[in-house]
């Protein structure tokens, strides 16, 4: 993390990595169209402000109506929470803590669930803000901000609960944090880098990618580097992520060993398919004009070879966003992975589009997101009306309709048979059961014959011989397979429940109780 701390003045502020100074309340061309005198950011951080808090209410009340259903990985987030440790195998522990705070303080329901997911994107977009106008002025602040707020992929993402909002919001404060060092070169801001470092490294890994992008631009775009700030910065950040350190090394490095299993590019190297795919997701992640924009910056190197603020975003920005490109082109790659480039890319694409005086563009990018936002939570309605009425293809949470009816037939049927375990060979269904019927981690059972963990379900809970409590198997399909392997086994329900006009799945119900072991004689 070695940003420079090269002394001069640059709109007011020292400039971290060199450069010419400018006369405060004046622009640095990056070419593509006049710059005129720099805005004052007090009314564009009013402005900003206002849109923020604004969007940060719709979301939270479209999150209150009850739209969508919970995902499993939700589900699976708040059962972290209910047993807070320093790691968990696919995750680090952040989201699990940030979501029991929330659940703690107003209860185990969807909405607290995604509470904080509104509230961090808020924070996000200020974030953004705060990084253009210190960079650049508050007008360029505004439109990145505003462009981050209304992207689709963001407002998808604010009606879920997921790693990458509390990632961004370490994301955008370290960036900030690091721009704050390189002027003033105070200790307490490199110890802001450490921290933020830490904190993201705690909700995602990918926070290694901002420390990346400030090695780099460290070493080779910088002019002046501040090796006692940036041994600073090293030493608070390992101080925070020790404990996650830690609990990898007491459990086999699971985690890193998931992170490493997701990336192996099983099915081959040669995936042009899956490359387009990944690459037209990121016009609906960021939004097509913000996506077009960062890549004419990208292809422009001229843009930001010779301004040191341009250079200090691209590191921010392209290394993450064309490493995701090559995975999905190597093996796969989901289009939310290349969501932390976007912190510093919303400035990199507001900077180009103010500064070339694309204002119908700007404009654009916002109103492609409201109508994006409009009709996802128009359908997300019609389906939560009238699910059973409307086909599959057309809903955007098709995916997240099955844990209401399944747990409700499972935990139900539980309830009558007084088991006192759900089993199940599906962690999803078993997060989600969790979730719906709060359940502790002692309240289930994974079946799990291989006996080596694949997920913190297995880690945790998996089924071993001699379990002599009574259980409700719920599953899919195979049940007999696996109820021939306790002492008393009865059916109790099969068959299959709708989710869609055109969509049925089967579920299967036992009791089951004395397991014999996996390996029968």
């Amino acid at each position: 993390m070695a940003a420079g701390a090269a002394k001069g003045k640059a709109g007011g502020t020292r400039a971290p990595s060199g450069g010419r100074s400018r006369p405060a309340g004046t622009q640095r061309r990056t070419g593509g169209g006049r710059a005129g005198p720099a805005p004052a950011a007090g009314p564009w951080r009013l402005r900003t402000l206002a849109l923020v808090v604004a969007l940060m209410a719709l979301h939270l009340a479209i999150n209150a109506a009850g739209l969508v259903p919970v995902h499993f990985d939700e589900a699976q987030y708040w059962a972290y929470g209910q047993e807070l440790a320093w790691g968990y195998y696919s995750k680090p522990p952040l989201v699990g803590f940030v979501i029991r705070v929330a659940t703690d303080l107003g209860g185990d329901t969807p909405f607290w669930l995604r509470a904080a997911s509104p509230a961090a994107h808020a924070l996000i977009a200020l974030g953004v803000f705060a990084i253009g106008a210190r960079l650049f002025d508050g007008r360029v602040g505004f439109w990145a901000a505003a462009g981050y707020s209304l992207a689709p992929g963001v407002g998808v993402s604010a009606m879920i609960m997921s790693t990458d909002p509390v990632l961004m919001v370490a994301l955008a404060g370290g960036l900030y944090a690091l721009i704050r060092a390189g002027e003033t070169g105070d200790p307490l801001w490199w110890a802001a880098v450490g921290l933020a470092f830490g904190l993201g490294f705690l909700a995602k890994y990918t926070m290694i990618a901002f420390a990346v992008g400030a090695l780099g631009y460290g070493v080779f775009s910088s002019r002046g580097r501040d090796l006692r700030g940036t041994a600073i910065a090293v030493a608070v950040g390992l101080a925070v992520v020790a404990p996650n350190l830690i609990w990898n090394a007491a459990n086999d490095f699971a985690t890193v060993t998931h992170v490493a299993e997701d990336a192996d590019p099983g099915r081959g190297f040669f995936n042009p398919l899956k490359l387009a795919e990944f690459t037209g997701a990121q016009l609906g992640v960021i939004g097509p004009v913000f996506f077009l924009a960062i890549l004419a910056a990208l292809l422009r190197a001229e843009l930001w070879r010779g301004d040191w603020r341009m250079r200090l975003l691209a590191w921010q920005c392209f290394p993450l966003l064309l490493a995701m490109i090559a995975l999905s082109f190597v093996t796969r790659a989901q289009p939310n992975w290349a969501a932390p480039a976007y912190v510093a890319g919303s400035v990199i694409a507001a900077r180009l589009l103010v500064e070339g005086g694309w204002w119908r563009a700007l404009k654009a990018q916002l109103a492609i997101g409201a109508a994006a936002l409009a009709g996802v939570v128009a359908l997300a309605w019609a389906y939560a009306a009238m699910p059973l009425d409307l086909p599959r293809a057309g809903d955007p949470f098709k995916k997240m309709r099955l844990a209401e009816p399944f747990c409700a037939l499972a935990l139900g049927a539980m309830a009558e048979e007084g088991a006192q375990v759900l089993l199940s060979d599906d962690r999803r269904r078993l997060s989600e059961c969790m979730f719906e019927g709060a359940l502790t981690w002692d309240d289930i059972a994974v079946w799990n014959p291989r006996l080596n963990p694949q997920n913190h379900h297995e880690l945790v809970a998996t089924l071993r011989p001699g379990d002599e409590r009574g259980m409700l198997l719920a599953v899919h399909g195979g049940a007999e397979k696996i109820a021939r392997h306790f002492e008393e086994a009865y059916e109790i329900d099969a068959g299959q429940f709708p989710t869609h006009a055109d969509r049925e799945i089967p579920y299967q119900l036992w009791f089951v109780q004395g397991f014999r072991g996996y390996q029968l004689p």
